[in-house]
């Protein structure tokens, strides 16, 4: 808990309050998250401000740790990183994402159709069980040549950047975990099914943290030394906004994609049938990605509420704090 400095010591100055980004899954609605960036840029450029990130510390899942890792790899210049993620999402197609020629298209079906009509049995007999719905290569070369992962330890030690973090879900042990890079002392953290692990990050997190269950297969990264397969980011994500507050973050700026509260009013009765499998699936698909955030965001307001109920003394006495 930090407390404002005292009047009489008018030469100490307290430093700005550290600012955290938070960019959430969500998949081709990500590109929502550059918008808003875009209009965070222009707000400093009318303000005079340039070049350095605003955002220290960043946390990123599924496809905003892509733009996350973007805006890392050039803390140095936000303006410069912002134009970059513009201009790649305006010109992103299908082909850059997964293999979408009519010959892909049709050895994945056959697999799948085969395995589904034939049992696994023919899987283990010819060493061919399909492991995604589709072959997501073309992202993994894209991300290759788009960003130098190498670039985060070069903005850590010039201080233009405090600290990033990636969470991926591992399908090995049902942990959720956060990977997170940092030169500051950060002891990583461990509550229950999530935890949190120092390394340095590559491309092998960004594609772990994006990786959509069933549609692009599964990652390996080591986790304490162990292999392990990891998937999408925003699957069993309980708290999107915890990294940031652990890796420093006293304010922070969360860009969704989802609605944080349903509008007020009459409720309209809905339909009466039963709901479909694609009604079925669209629900659990918004948990998967959206749902996680507006708790999140809930349980935030809850601790700054009690926070201010409690003597200076008392909340001294705790490792809680007031996030903006």
């Amino acid at each position: 808990m930090q407390h404002a400095v005292p009047p009489s010591l008018p030469g100490l100055v307290r430093p700005p309050p550290v600012t955290g980004l938070i960019l959430t899954g969500g998949g081709a609605r990500a590109a929502y998250q550059v918008g808003v960036l875009a209009a965070v840029a222009q707000l400093r450029r009318d303000a005079g401000q340039t070049q350095a990130s605003p955002f220290p510390v960043i946390s990123g899942t599924s496809a905003g740790a892509i733009n996350a890792s973007a805006l890392a790899c050039h803390a140095d210049d936000f303006d410069g990183a912002v134009d970059g993620l513009v201009h790649l999402w305006q010109n992103l197609h299908v082909e850059h994402i997964y293999r979408a020629d009519a010959f892909e298209a049709v050895r994945s079906g056959a697999r799948w159709l085969s395995m589904l009509s034939l049992g696994w049995a023919i899987a283990r007999w010819t060493r061919t069980r399909p492991r995604s719905l589709l072959d997501n290569t073309p992202l993994r070369q894209l991300l290759g040549r788009y960003l130098d992962m190498n670039r985060i330890e070069a903005m850590l030690g010039a201080g233009h950047l405090r600290a990033l973090a990636l969470t991926g879900s591992s399908y090995t042990s049902g942990q959720h975990v956060t990977f997170f890079q940092t030169h500051h002392h950060v002891v990583p953290w461990l509550r229950e099914q999530r935890m949190a692990v120092q390394t340095r990050l590559g491309l092998g997190h960004l594609m772990a943290s994006s990786a959509i269950p069933f549609i692009f297969p599964a990652e390996p990264l080591e986790l304490e030394g162990i292999p392990e397969w990891f998937g999408d980011g925003s699957m069993r994500q309980s708290a999107p906004i915890s990294p940031a507050v652990h890796l420093g973050a006293e304010r922070v700026l969360v860009i969704g994609a989802g609605r944080m509260k349903e509008p007020e009013g009459r409720r309209v009765a809905g339909d009466a049938a039963h709901p479909s499998m694609a009604t079925i699936a669209g629900h659990a698909l918004s948990n998967i990605f959206l749902d996680a955030l507006a708790v999140d965001v809930e349980r935030l307001r809850r601790i700054n509420r009690t926070l201010a109920l409690l003597p200076r003394e008392t909340r001294a006495a705790t490792a809680l704090r007031p996030i903006e």
